[in-house]
């Protein structure tokens, strides 16, 4: 079959079935036709944008989760309770440990906007496992009709792409974290959708610097100008001429030209461009999009011990804070049950694990993130 009349059944399918670019571009690709687009990569390759991610779904990954009670004596107490801790802190399933988990979670709920989580519970009710789903697989349908049995009720419908199965899920049974930036607040907006031209900016810079590498364009050049035709023998003849004198006569510091030949230098400088500034300038808008201070990021332009700490202790009260206790009121209501809610209990994230104080006479405290 020939290649036009593949892409005409390839087209076809993607009218049908629905194949992405990505399908066609590796189509192309086994015929050696390079397709390879910058602004097609994925947005995973953007330095600033991965470094982003690690570093929130790394934090959440290593904070330790407890039960607690809350009482008219002495406030908030911890509660021992094996199960939670072993579900919570251990093994949320048999193919994870809680580390890589709730890394996991987070890092789909930043990427897509929202992460699901599937709550398998025991026969008495109680959660056996938690399961992640995939975020790009799920969609939320609201029954506001009341189709199935209770008007204006939530479900998460999951397509398995694999199979081709559809599950769905009642509200109570996914425990569903979002980003801050929601306008329903059933559904969150991943900030690569918010960010898109400031993440395709910076893989272009990138994309930038690699075609320059690999086509030998930095330092200076000579352009030589002479008097004939464009041809690709001569072009070469004459370069190979001239490199040839310039690596084996004397110090090759001086290059004799024919007579109607001219020779420039062509010195090219990203710091003309101001190329480095203004990546900075990107690297730094995109970090702050996500609570991320600059010296996470590497730009230790004005950094000093006391504003590394000050940078620390702010990235703690104002991009942490708000992200557990999105996390501890969304994960309490969907664990817990209603009788021991009524009852007082809570299951929050150990906020000391970050902060870890040091004793007098300093009188400051050092964050561990």
């Amino acid at each position: 079959m020939k290649i036009v009349e593949k892409m005409k059944n390839l087209l076809k399918m993607e009218q049908k079935d629905g194949v992405t670019l990505e399908g066609l571009g590796n189509f192309l690709s086994s015929y050696g036709i390079n397709v390879d687009d910058i602004d097609r990569s994925s947005d995973l390759s953007e330095t600033i944008y991965y470094i982003c991610l690690k570093h929130l779904s790394a934090t959440i990954s290593k904070m330790p989760w407890e039960l607690r009670i809350l009482t008219s004596k002495k406030g908030k107490e911890k509660v021992i309770n094996s199960k939670i801790d072993i579900i919570l802190n251990l093994r949320p399933n048999p193919y994870m440990t809680a580390a890589t988990f709730w890394g996991t979670v987070e890092l789909n709920k930043l990427h897509h906007g929202n992460a699901y989580i599937y709550i398998e519970a025991d026969k008495n009710g109680f959660p056996r496992y938690l399961w992640l789903l995939p975020s790009s697989e799920v969609r939320i349908w609201i029954d506001n009709k009341g189709i199935f049995g209770r008007a204006n009720a939530i479900w998460y419908v999951w397509t398995d792409k694999r199979t081709g199965k559809q599950y769905s899920f009642e509200m109570d049974e996914i425990i569903h974290l979002k980003t801050h930036i929601s306008f329903d607040g059933l559904s969150g907006l991943p900030i690569r959708d918010i960010l898109k031209t400031q993440i395709s900016s910076g893989k272009n810079s990138v994309g930038f610097l690699n075609k320059l590498y690999k086509s030998n364009m930095f330092g200076s050049k000579i352009l030589v100008h002479y008097p004939g035709e464009l041809e690709k023998g001569k072009e070469q003849k004459v370069a190979g001429n001239l490199e040839r004198y310039s690596a084996t006569q004397g110090s090759g510091k001086f290059i004799p030209v024919p007579a109607g030949f001219q020779a420039q230098l062509l010195d090219m400088k990203l710091a003309d461009a101001q190329f480095f500034e203004n990546n900075k300038v990107s690297a730094l808008q995109l970090a702050a999009a996500f609570g991320i201070k600059p010296n996470i990021i590497n730009d230790y332009t004005k950094s000093s011990y006391s504003n590394s700490e000050t940078q620390q202790v702010d990235f703690y009260v104002n991009t942490l804070q708000p992200l557990f206790k999105a996390y501890e009121q969304e994960i309490t209501y969907k664990v817990l049950s209603e009788k021991e809610i009524n009852k007082g209990y809570r299951l929050e994230i150990n906020e000391k694990f970050c902060l870890r104080w040091t004793t007098k006479p300093k009188q400051r405290f050092i964050v561990s993130i």
